[in-house]
């Protein structure tokens, strides 16, 4: 349960069901009783017979021998029944108790949720100034809140509760608001290790800045030198320069040249926004008054699957900045996936299901082009990162900040990669949802990284470069912290191992090839262009949010 209200709820709702239960299982106990007593009587009037028979012939004449056969079988078939009514009797009272004892144990289960919460709320760690210095090498117990934001807050907070130190805190109502509905936060408004709300959480699972990344126009201007050559509609019209058909003058499209054009929303991530044309005068029609547009014509010689069809690589990135924005981290994830065209592609067929890939269909790791591109998508996005620290567009917090998305590449038939766009919270899949093909590792890889422990395994996650930071504005830098408590008295218990590794300085493996050189505000920051109900549509999980057009990256 992640409120008081819900832990509550579902303690009634379990107590009650333990008294329906010992109540169906004491009816159903007192038929099988029932049962029994009918069947005794009929041994009783059975044995009744069998004695007046006797009694009518003692001498076993040859014509009574018949009736005798017959109630010897009678005899033994009510036999039979009592035997099978006691047996059903012990069965139905052992299926009662035992299902009584499991009722139990969910009701008990509920009852120390209950005290943990409790004690969750009274823990003198927590306190509701996130500027307050915390020594995790103290700490014995750790605490994350679902404040219901969207995005992969919950699934991160269940990863992390597998975890032996890690407990429930309870949210509260925060407040509402007309356009975005019920805000939450943890109760009574404390700081907790993590939550989806990044005012109340010493992790922040979004980063600031990230607009520049999730917008397509905002990626062509930061980084066009990786990406296909990119047109942007405004309104309906061109803002700034225009493919070069379309210019007045501009000569006849050879056959050979021929290729799809694609218009895409540029904040949006979902397959239904990608829009497929022959030729790039039709891209205006294609387009909504007052929306924003990224263009892009198909790159020429894509490399297809081996039986021609179609694909891109859905490459998946751990961004990491340190508090008070001193460093970046990023880190690659070695087993991503194949998103495949279900037609073989062509040209002249713009299909959405030729020219759009949707679905992640395949681990990528045993691609055998993988290998050799793997290295290249790794310096594409430190690149990107670079870039986007050197000139302020990704800012540090007061806090950690992580976040785990995915980068689009599409690759010609000379290995050269072109990034097609990021997505900020992709689809995950979890083992319960999804058995043979999940990211498990990939999640639990890198919480174990951002929140370092002794059983972690950064897994498949490398380290491609390491940033420095330009660290906080002094105007948004918080105020010194107070004095260091005194030295702990003599004899005092050490921390142990376990506690002293939240603070290790777990890395995943080595770079592979490392890049060159007051008032609250609701939800998520405002400076991240991501609204909550946005937040809210991706955590889904549809697979259409990843949705992209392969072909060409808008």
């Amino acid at each position: 349960s992640w409120s008081i209200q819900e832990a509550l709820d579902q303690h009634a709702s379990l107590t009650k069901h333990k008294q329906v239960l010992a109540e169906i299982g004491q009816n159903r106990i007192q038929v099988r009783q029932t049962q029994l007593s009918f069947a005794e009587l009929e041994v009783d009037e059975a044995l009744a017979m069998a004695k007046s028979h006797n009694k009518k012939s003692p001498h076993g004449e040859d014509d009574d021998l018949a009736s005798t056969a017959s109630l010897a079988a009678h005899i033994r078939e009510v036999t039979n029944d009592l035997k099978l009514a006691s047996r059903l009797l012990k069965l139905e009272e052992s299926v009662v108790q035992n299902r009584l004892a499991l009722a139990e144990v969910e009701v008990e289960k509920s009852r120390q949720e209950m005290k943990r919460l409790k004690d969750a709320i009274d823990d003198p760690a927590l306190s509701t100034d996130p500027t307050r210095p915390v020594c995790a090498a103290s700490r014995r117990v750790f605490y994350c809140c679902n404040c219901k934001v969207g995005g992969h807050g919950q699934r991160f907070s269940e990863y992390l509760l597998e975890r032996p130190d890690w407990e429930v805190f309870p949210e509260q109502k925060w407040f509402t608001d007309e356009k975005s509905g019920q805000f939450y936060c943890p109760l009574g408004k404390k700081v907790v290790d993590f939550t989806d709300e990044t005012q109340f959480s010493r992790y922040s699972m979004y980063i600031k800045g990230r607009i520049w990344l999730e917008e397509k126009t905002r990626m062509w201007d930061l980084v066009p030198e990786l990406m296909p050559p990119t047109y942007v509609i405004r309104d309906q019209k061109w803002d700034g320069r225009m493919p070069p058909e379309c210019e007045s003058g501009a000569p006849a499209v050879l056959e050979s040249d021929v290729m799809p054009w694609f218009v895409k929303e540029a904040d949006r991530n979902w397959g239904t926004s990608v829009r497929c044309c022959q030729y790039a005068h039709e891209c205006m029609s294609l387009a909504e008054p007052g929306a924003t547009y990224v263009v892009q014509k198909h790159i020429p010689n894509p490399l297809c699957m081996d039986d021609g069809r179609k694909a891109h690589i859905k490459f998946y990135v751990l961004l990491i900045g340190e508090p008070m924005g001193i460093s970046w981290s990023v880190y690659s994830f070695s087993e991503g996936y194949l998103s495949i065209s279900p037609n073989a592609w062509s040209p002249k067929d713009c299909s959405k299901e030729t020219q759009v890939t949707i679905i992640r269909t395949q681990r990528i790791g045993s691609w055998r082009h993988w290998k050799p591109v793997y290295p290249v998508c790794q310096k594409a996005v430190g690149t990107v990162i670079q870039k986007a620290v050197e000139q302020n567009k990704l800012e540090g917090r007061v806090q950690k900040q992580f976040e785990i998305l995915s980068a689009d590449f599409i690759l010609d038939n000379d290995m050269n990669a072109y990034m097609l766009e990021f997505n900020m919270s992709p689809v995950l899949k979890d083992p319960k949802d999804s058995p043979d093909v999940h990211d498990a590792d990939m999640i639990r890889g890198g919480l174990s990284i951002v929140f370092p422990w002794e059983g972690g395994d950064p897994d498949k996650w490398d380290l491609i470069c390491e940033i420095p930071g330009k660290g906080l504005p002094d105007d948004k830098a918080p105020a010194p912290a107070p004095a260091a408590p005194a030295a702990a008295p003599a004899g005092a218990a050490e921390p142990s191992e376990s506690q002293a590794i939240q603070q290790s300085p777990v890395r995943g493996r080595e770079p592979a090839n490392p890049a060159s050189d007051a008032e609250v505000q609701p939800s998520i920051d405002a400076d991240t262009g991501t609204d909550r109900a946005k937040a809210q549509a991706k955590a889904a999980g549809s697979e259409a949010e990843e949705a992209v057009a392969a072909p060409h990256g808008p």
